[in-house]
């Protein structure tokens, strides 16, 4: 079975940037006797940003690149070979107020290059950690940061074919007070970021992705759900 790398979205689900909750519905028509029209039909309301999403430059820089821009001119961007790493061991610090942080090194991603026998990377890569526990609604818990260093970041956009970085996070940097998002702004010189992904029971390796988000115009994020499919499933189809 392919792996699907978003948790069902909940009602109850609350936003994790103070937004309230991340999903409300609210019905237009309901299946009513003696009433038309005979169906069921609801307006959804969503915060992607505490769901699984797809962000683009525009996020952090005010004339960014959007959405619709790369189902234009990259749509790619949203497909192709991926590789899933899994940190190994715990390197969370813990940095006050029940937040810990583990801010990921050049050493920890070539370390695991080195297991898969892997000397470069491919266009899209996917990070999460063994020891990054998930919340009740199946999100990397918000409380344990996983963040890479401005020099896995540079390493990372070093590859020419790269311009897809994946966390299993709600961020891809953490910066608290402050207005600067340096990891964001170099991943996007070369890309596109996933963030709140999925990624517990994913098994470490390759894959072929597809994670095209809803096509919204001028927008500069928007809710995906990813789905990897082994190179066995993609086979089937040969």
């Amino acid at each position: 079975m392919p792996y699907i790398l978003s948790p069902i979205i909940t009602s109850d689900s609350s936003g994790m940037w103070g937004e309230g909750t991340s999903y409300e519905k609210k019905s237009i028509y309901s299946i009513t006797p003696g009433k038309l029209p005979p169906v069921n039909y609801d307006a959804h309301t969503i915060k992607p940003h505490s769901l699984t999403h797809i962000e683009t430059p525009a996020h952090t820089q005010a004339e960014g690149k959007r959405i619709d821009f790369y189902f234009k001119n990259r749509p790619e961007y949203f497909w192709g070979k991926t590789l899933v790493i899994r940190l190994t061991g715990n390197h969370y610090q813990e940095v006050g107020n029940g937040i810990f942080h583990w801010v990921i090194t050049v050493d920890q991603i070539q370390s695991r290059l080195k297991e898969l026998k892997m000397s470069e990377i491919p266009s899209k890569v996917l990070i999460t950690a063994e020891s990054s526990p998930s919340n009740s609604h199946g999100y990397h818990d918000p409380n344990f940061v996983l963040t890479l260093s401005q020099e896995a970041a540079d390493f990372l956009i070093s590859h020419h074919h790269f311009h897809l970085y994946g966390t299993s996070w709600k961020s891809s940097d953490y910066k608290p007070g402050s207005s600067e998002r340096p990891i964001h702004n170099t991943l996007f010189s070369k890309g596109i970021i996933l963030e709140n992904l999925k990624l517990d029971g994913v098994p470490e390796g390759i894959y072929f992705m597809s994670a095209y988000p809803l096509p919204l115009m001028d927008a500069s994020e928007s809710p995906v759900v990813p789905i990897l499919f082994t190179r066995e499933e993609l086979n089937d189809f040969s």
